[in-house]
């Protein structure tokens, strides 16, 4: 069969930078291939990038979004349109995760305008965690929950023979009217065994840069319970091999001149020595590449900055979150003050690019809280600071604190998705996101925070900083080199008007 798998349209509204290509699906993409179907993956996102990196108006630039996708005649959609005609799929698959919901709504529909009969399969965060939300759109016709691959495979094999969906673990579908789950699928024991993801089978590849290839995934899933996330891998790890990551890394390195790669594990370190083990490979491969990672405060010490550097490191990304020792609690991420200090200090003893990232906004916050973020990023002084106004999320321990607190809906009609801000979908009333805080003296914070942490981000020495620790990746790829210097101009510029 000819398999389309979308990644709905998003960054494109917003111009916001749009960086890798959708794993996910590419990892759906290689499963089904392997079964003899053609497939071929449209991030819709990558046809024009997003290059603007100031994301200190996000909440007014998402309003370009919400515009965007209620307006019938933009681009995107009648470029959606002609992908569907010109691969003329048997059946179409499309990721959905909660911030961009609409645009998988907008996207299932003109599928369906398409061809009426189509199979449309949807997958990914937002429909593994509320399937039937999900399925309330008649545009959808089935639900692949949590582990998209072996399900995906199977489901396109019953779809192949026109049988039944009732004995397929993990998938959710409509029966007579009513929606039927089936018992979820186990999560697959041994990811060596899962293909590498189908880079080769993107649509608009000369719009990825070497780096946008570059993301790879050495374990799935997370341990710790912070109150804002939630994952659609449970609370446990699994691991890839050494062997198994390496190979992925050659592979890519060789095909796309890939220097600069990314791991998007949650927690790249959470098992010491698989990290090390790694890093020492790394080493002794002599593959000439950096790469950074993502990880916690609480998993860093001297001897793995240290392994980790000499591997190639040149980038780490760690949450933070609050300056509130309140706050803090609240969060249940089960680190310290003290253990963030101690990271901060790590990563600048070591000349590591970090990216420190915060929030503002949860329910229970005051301004004073609020003021505590701001100062303990200015003593901590990452290269980058993010951040971001608190978006609640389903199935959360806070989303349910804010349905308490009668702040939030605990659904939601899917009209929500059309007419409000993605950062207001389960608000009962956007204006009042925070208890203690009226909406106006929150709007006037928020601006004066997001223009400080801009200002701190554009500052010189950072920028040259990042500049610096990429400069590998320059002398592989130099559109890298003149897409960063443009940026960092535009950047710099905007900072100095803040």
């Amino acid at each position: 069969m000819r398999v389309l798998l979308i990644d709905p349209p998003f960054k494109r509204f917003t111009g916001f930078v749009s960086f890798y290509f959708p794993v996910g699906l590419a990892y759906l993409a290689a499963s089904a291939r392997e079964d003899g179907h053609e497939v071929a993956i449209f991030d819709v996102d990558a046809v024009v990038k997003g290059t603007d990196i100031d994301f200190s108006d996000e909440y007014g630039r998402l309003e370009l979004y919400r515009q965007g996708l209620n307006n019938p005649s933009h681009t995107v959609w009648s470029e959606i349109t002609h992908v569907l005609e010109e691969f003329r799929p048997d059946v179409v698959g499309v990721t959905a995760m909660t911030t961009k919901f609409g645009s998988v709504l907008r996207t299932v529909d003109l599928i369906k305008e398409y061809r009426r009969d189509i199979p449309v399969v949807v997958g990914g965060p937002h429909a593994t965690l509320l399937p039937d939300q999900t399925l309330k759109s008649q545009s959808i016709d089935m639900v692949v929950r949590g582990e998209g691959e072996i399900t995906f495979r199977a489901l396109l094999k019953a779809l192949e023979r026109k049988g039944g969906l009732e004995g397929i673990e993990g998938v959710s579908f409509r029966m007579n009217g009513q929606i039927v789950h089936n018992v979820a699928r186990p999560f697959a024991a041994d990811l060596d065994q899962i293909s590498f993801p189908a880079r080769d089978l993107l649509r608009d590849q000369k719009n990825y840069s070497s780096e946008d290839m570059g993301v790879v995934m050495a374990s799935r899933g997370c341990p710790f319970n912070c109150s804002y996330c939630c994952h659609v891998w449970e609370r446990k790890v699994r691991f890839r091999s050494t062997d198994n990551i390496v190979e992925e890394i050659k592979r890519v390195r060789n095909r796309y001149g890939t220097t600069q790669f990314e791991f998007k594990d949650d927690s790249f370190t959470v098992n010491k020595q698989r990290t090390l083990q790694l890093c020492e490979r790394l080493v002794a491969e002599k593959l000439g590449i950096n790469w950074g990672c993502s990880t916690r405060v609480n998993l860093l010490d001297e001897e793995l900055v240290e392994r980790m550097k000499a591997a190639g490191c040149n980038a780490v990304k760690v949450g933070i979150e609050t300056g509130s020792e309140r706050i803090l609690k609240e969060t249940d991420k089960g680190v310290t003050f003290e253990q963030m200090r101690r990271a901060a200090a790590l990563l600048n003893k070591h000349g590591l690019f970090w990216s420190g990232y915060f929030m503002m906004g949860l329910s229970m916050e005051t301004v004073e809280d609020i003021r505590q973020t701001y100062d303990f990023m200015k003593e901590l002084n990452p290269y980058y600071a993010g951040l971001g106004v608190y978006n609640p999320f389903p199935k959360t321990v806070l989303f349910d604190q804010g349905v308490r607190m009668g702040l939030l809906h605990e659904d939601v009609p899917l009209d929500h998705f059309f007419t409000r801000n993605p950062k207001d979908y389960y608000f009962v009333d956007p204006g009042r996101r925070v208890a203690a805080i009226d909406g106006a003296t929150f709007n006037a914070l928020a601006g004066e925070m997001m223009g400080a942490f801009h200002k701190h981000n554009t500052q010189m020495r950072n920028i040259v900083r990042r500049g610096w620790a990429r400069r590998n990746a320059y002398k592989s790829d130099i559109r890298l080199l003149v897409s960063d210097v443009t940026k960092a101009i535009k950047w710099r510029l905007s900072g100095s008007t803040k």
